[in-house]
Formats: C-alpha cells, sequence, structure tokens
C-alpha cells in the first residue's frame, strides 16, 4: 500500500507529527510520499491507497493551504481511504470544553471543504517559546499559566501522545488492509 501523508505547519511540529506518522506507515511495511501543503502542485492521487492529513489549529483555524487543497481534492479523497491528524494545544488541556471546541473546529473543516475522513486523531501540539516574538511569548505564557503549563520560554515543550499517535497510524492501516482484504474477495470469483 503507498499512503500520502500531507501536512501543514505553521511553526514546524506538524512536520515533526507528519515525519512520524510516514515512519510508523513505513514500519508496517508499506510506502509512503509526504508532501507540505505549501509546496503542493498537482499531486497525483492516483498512486495513492490512502491519503493521511495532518494540520494545526492556530488561532481557532487550519493554514489555508491545507484548507484549500483539501476542497479543491474533495471529490478525488473521498474514493481513498482517509485519515486526519489534527495538532493543537487543545488537545493535551486537561478542560473538556477545549477539547469540544476543537472539535467543532475540525468539523468545520470538514464541512468546508466537502472531505470527511475515515479516522480523525486530535495530537497535543507544541508550545514553542523561542520562535515567538515578544508579546505572543507573554500571551502565550499567561495562558500556560492559568491552566497549569509549563511557562520557562527559553524552550519548546511538546504535549504530542506519540505512542498514541502510532497507535491510531497502525489502526487506520489495520482498517485500509482489511477493507482492501473485503473487496478483494468480492470481486474474486467464487
Amino acid at each position: 500500500m503507498h499512503v500520502l501523508v500531507i501536512y501543514g505547519t505553521v511553526e514546524g511540529h506538524t512536520r515533526k507529527i507528519a515525519r512520524n506518522v510516514s515512519s510508523t506507515v513505513q514500519s508496517l511495511g508499506h510506502q509512503t510520499t509526504v508532501f507540505d501543503a505549501g509546496d503542493l502542485g498537482d499531486v497525483d492521487l492516483d498512486i495513492a491507497d490512502a491519503v493521511i492529513v495532518c494540520a494545526p489549529v492556530h488561532i481557532g483555524a487550519y493554514p489555508t493551504a491545507i484548507a484549500h487543497w483539501l476542497k479543491a481534492k474533495a471529490a478525488r479523497l473521498s474514493t481513498l481511504p482517509g485519515a486526519f491528524v489534527s495538532v493543537s494545544l487543545a488537545a493535551a488541556s486537561p478542560f473538556p470544553e477545549e477539547h469540544a471546541e476543537i472539535q467543532k473546529i475540525t468539523e468545520a473543516l470538514f464541512e468546508r471543504t466537502g472531505w470527511r475522513p475515515r479516522m480523525v486523531h486530535q495530537a497535543g501540539g507544541a508550545l514553542r517559546y523561542p520562535q515567538c516574538d515578544f508579546l505572543k511569548r507573554l500571551l502565550m505564557k499567561h495562558i500556560a499559566y492559568k491552566e497549569g503549563g509549563p511557562t520557562d520560554v527559553t524552550k519548546d515543550h511538546e504535549f504530542t501522545n506519540w505512542n498514541a499517535l502510532a497507535a491510531f497510524v497502525e489502526g487506520f492501516i489495520g482498517d485500509c488492509a482489511q477493507t482492501a482484504g473485503a473487496a478483494a474477495k468480492e470481486k474474486s470469483p467464487a
């Protein structure tokens, strides 16, 4: 099976997640090709047996490049097994209302683009204080302090549960293999 991994990133953490997703798929014996949505031209979806899209939420929205690509390719993507990895700090929050909010943002992306993946995973993102300008760093530190999060602005803080992400990818690939096996059985003469 050949799996396309498409990602959008703002600060670089989703790129790291996409590469981890690709490594997990490869460890299961399958091929992957990884594309940055910001650099996408006309990706040949005919080479794909499945697609995993990874995108971060920043200021309540996913990157424009991801949304445009999904909308442009929605019809073709609907013919492939698809998974979506949403990356946000809210996914790592202890507050249920933040989980509900991120679910709404994710659902709004699917409604807006017309693409509905088979499986969705909400992955914790990263606080990249050193990359922030002074005002954003101050704001992020204030929010982190209110929520009991890390406030050391001299380093990055990752909240991704890598084991949960790997389990999600393994489950998706297993589901794809099972679906492909069932389809092959239906096509073969009795």
